[in-house]
């Protein structure tokens, strides 16, 4: 049983409902704010390099049209506003048609500027079909318009390059507007894939915090919903049966799925008298899950109180789930819960051994130290690439003792 309660907890994924609540969250978390700061700040560089344009127009010799492009343009962010309005979430189609669309701003833009640096003009509409993908990388990921970007600046100064002897020192013009086509959408990038990363580990952190004030026995949100559909499955088994659209005995395919749901069930249960909060809140950590171990047969971290729980989790978040040195990368953490023996039928102090392996004492957090201190006292026993912290921590005496095993053998077994 316990081989495959394991199995179940490495296989863990949030569940739909609740990874549903966590994106919700995340695009109201500033995400829309920010979405419409990269917007405003890439109509701003679209606007410079129209300007830009405005300032060379006079330039360009008989038989060069610099408003194609730009008419072209005008276009395709017509047609991705429009796609934007009815479908705020861009499907693919209208993601693959931007980018091939923006080929041909950018095409007319080069061909309508190529061997005129030397008279200090520049492709403009060029540099802004790469700028416009800013926005984008709000609603699809950054990767794709980063490449698209950079495509469209080596295109320019490529363009640029092959001027050389006749442009002269002008070629620095041309090599810093394909620059500036890429720069932006680089740094709008970093922006997002840092914002999403942020609000990523403060959702999960606050999501596992609100396991500290649940009952001892409270079920988590990977129990919540499994135990949910095996109540569906059972009910519409039972109403099959009620309705007669099932004959009793059953037949042998409708007896072969009442007695999985009997298993599951019978699995439920017996893994609740030993999941505590501490289980439920590492299992259902998206970053704490990968590196957290937890040994606590008895189910013994129930008894913490509320400010206890809060700083034995913050403890684990700090050493596990911040992100660390590369050399620091591979931390790995076993927390191991017994009770002390019982004197006179009331519980005695929990001892709590938290194993660090793959970091050294100076790359933890010095915040670890006040959180272990609203545990217990503690001590710890360093080495080069490990740390044992061992913790006593006061509990209620009056505690209920757990019930996955009597107090006697629980004894005995220390």
């Amino acid at each position: 049983m316990s081989g495959l309660h394991s199995t179940i907890e490495r296989s863990f994924r949030r569940p739909a409902r609740s990874a549903r609540a966590a994106v919700d969250m995340r695009e109201r978390h500033g995400g829309r704010r920010m979405s419409a700061g990269i917007t405003i700040a890439a109509a701003v560089l679209v606007a410079g390099h129209f300007a830009h344009l405005l300032v060379t127009a006079g330039a360009y010799p008989a038989g060069r049209d610099p408003w194609a492009a730009w008419i072209a343009l005008a276009v395709v962010l017509a047609g991705g506003v429009v796609s934007r309005l009815f479908s705020p979430r861009m499907p693919s189609w209208v993601y693959l048609a931007l980018f091939t669309a923006l080929a041909v701003p950018v095409g007319l833009d080069l061909v309508a500027t190529q061997g005129l640096l030397h008279l200090g003009v520049a492709p403009t509409a060029a540099a802004a079909s790469a700028v416009v993908l800013m926005p984008v990388t709000t609603l699809r990921g950054p990767r794709v318009p980063v490449v698209v970007a950079g495509v469209v600046g080596a295109a320019i100064a490529i363009a640029a390059l092959l001027q050389l002897p006749a442009a002269g020192p002008l070629v620095v013009v041309g090599v810093a507007v394909a620059v500036s086509a890429v720069l932006p959408v680089v740094v709008a990038a970093l922006a997002i894939v840092g914002f999403r990363r942020l609000v990523g580990r403060e959702l999960d952190l606050s999501l596992v915090q609100s396991t500290v004030q649940t009952p001892r026995s409270a079920v988590g949100m990977r129990a919540s919903e499994e135990l949910a559909r095996l109540d569906f499955d059972a009910e519409s088994l039972l109403e099959d049966v009620g309705s007669g659209r099932l004959p009793i005995p059953l037949p042998t395919d409708a007896a072969l799925r009442a007695g999985a749901l009997a298993a599951k069930l019978r699995v439920r249960l017996i893994e609740g008298r030993s999941d505590t909060w501490l289980k439920h809140a590492v299992t259902e950590s998206a970053y704490l899950s990968r590196r957290v171990t937890i040994d606590d047969p008895d189910g013994d971290a129930g008894v913490l109180a509320p400010a206890q729980r809060d700083g034995l989790l913050l403890t684990l978040w700090l050493i596990a789930g911040e992100r660390r040195p590369r050399r620091a990368a591979g931390a790995r953490v076993v927390v191991r819960v017994r009770s002390e023996p019982f004197d006179d039928d009331e519980r005695g102090p929990l001892a709590i051994e938290i194993e660090v392996s793959g970091v050294a004492r100076r790359h933890l957090d010095p915040a670890i130290w006040d959180a272990l201190g609203s545990l217990g006292s503690h001590e710890v026993v360093s080495a080069s690439d490990s740390i044992r912290i061992e913790l006593v921590c006061p509990v209620d005496p009056n505690a209920p003792a757990a019930a996955s095993a009597p107090r006697s053998a629980r004894t005995r077994g220390r």
